[in-house]
């Protein structure tokens, strides 16, 4: 997004590159004798998973990749459960221990569902479009797939010493009355509340733990399963583990190197516009930039969001204020800029609420790839 877009504030410049200094959790635990593999959804360019640290991979893929994929293997999500399963096969004859990121991405290619689960939700009816139809589909599709890779790990009696983890990059709210505010690219509880659930070795069956995670937190817990030593852990690596709450059922703190939980995001893809937001206990601070607003909510009285405490709460306001500020200087957060463009008399492009969130209208062009042949999974 450049001046010329019209709104208030330019955002820093998305880049999709991860740098080559980064170490990932890959490279560590390779290091520690595991044998690792993506598939999926990378995103990130710089070579692709094989130049940071995965033994196999699906190459440099981004959300392109979903719609290359129809039936009998929508989005790729049977091929993809079915490499994982051979990867692993091949990992326990050799003897390693393995780490697999499976990223899916079936959710950007609705359309390709199988057609008899499609066939199935069009019997159900109560679909505004096909779209919506679509997305009934290859979600339980995508659950079929889940449902592949948990029975290889038992068919190849690896349930005693594996974790199997599935999140969701983001959460889904709408903003409605009776759900969570905001979407995606929005800090609001509907944006950054998602699905984490996890089945291993001493994590009890329909067990629940409400303290509050993040997907930084996997780094440490992952190196904490593998053994792998502090001092070969990143300088300045975000997060704590999260292993103990696993082990006694829910109960416990993670130990981070700051206080609170920061999620910031200086881009226009909400209602909102560019904003961050901090999480202390059960105070949230929101910070909005093109006017540099400050909301405060107690998220055990208000978890929809609707209830400002800021000039009610003074005191609390700023001490969240200051911690925001104090972590987004500390890890080099960049920020979004006065717009020398902007004219307050036209109006920027108009903003658009949608199941992921609140993100301006835009025309998205077809992928020429949809229609081609299906290649072999």
């Amino acid at each position: 997004m450049t001046a010329s877009d019209g709104y208030k504030l330019v955002p820093p410049r998305i880049s999709k590159n991860i740098d080559t200094r980064t170490t990932t959790i890959a490279e560590v635990l390779r290091d520690a004798g595991y044998a690792t593999a993506h598939y999926g959804k990378w995103h990130l360019n710089s070579g692709g998973p094989g130049q940071h640290g995965y033994d196999n991979d699906d190459g440099n893929n981004g959300n392109e990749y979903a719609y290359r994929f129809t039936d009998p293997n929508p989005a790729d999500i049977f091929g993809m459960a079915r490499r994982t399963a051979a990867f692993m096969q091949q990992s326990k004859r050799a003897g390693k221990p393995f780490f697999i990121q499976m990223s899916w991405h079936a959710l950007h290619a609705p359309d390709n569902a199988l057609k008899k689960t499609k066939a199935k939700y069009q019997a159900k009816g109560g679909f505004r479009n096909s779209k919506g139809l679509g997305i009934a589909a290859i979600t339980e599709d995508l659950d079929t797939g889940v449902g592949m890779v948990m029975a290889a790990v038992d068919r190849l009696g690896l349930s005693d010493n594996t974790y199997i983890i599935y999140m969701s990059d983001n959460g889904g709210g709408g903003g409605k009355r009776d759900t969570l505010n905001g979407g995606k690219g929005s800090v609001r509880e509907g944006g950054i509340r998602s699905p984490l659930i996890v089945r291993g070795p001493g994590v009890a069956a329909n067990s629940w733990c409400h303290t509050r995670v993040v997907g930084f937190d996997l780094f440490p817990t992952f190196c904490e399963w593998a053994n792998v030593s502090a001092r070969k852990l990143p300088v300045n690596l975000e997060g704590g583990s999260v292993a103990s709450l696993l082990a006694n059922d829910g109960q416990g703190v993670v130990q981070r190197p700051r206080d609170g939980l920061v999620f910031h995001f200086p881009h226009y893809q909400s209602q909102d516009g560019p904003h961050s937001a901090l999480i202390l206990g059960d105070l949230k601070l929101m910070k909005f930039y093109e006017d540099d607003r400050l909301a405060l909510f107690d998220l055990s009285q208000d978890i929809q969001e609707r209830n400002d405490l800021s000039r009610n709460r003074p005191g609390e306001t700023e001490k969240l204020h200051g911690l925001l500020k104090d972590y987004l200087a500390d890890v080099g957060a960049k920020f979004p800029v006065v717009n020398p463009q902007y004219d307050p008399s036209k109006a920027p492009p108009k903003v658009q609420r949608g199941r992921g969130g609140n993100k301006p209208r835009e025309k998205k062009p077809r992928d020429p790839r949809r229609n081609r042949p299906r290649p072999a999974s």
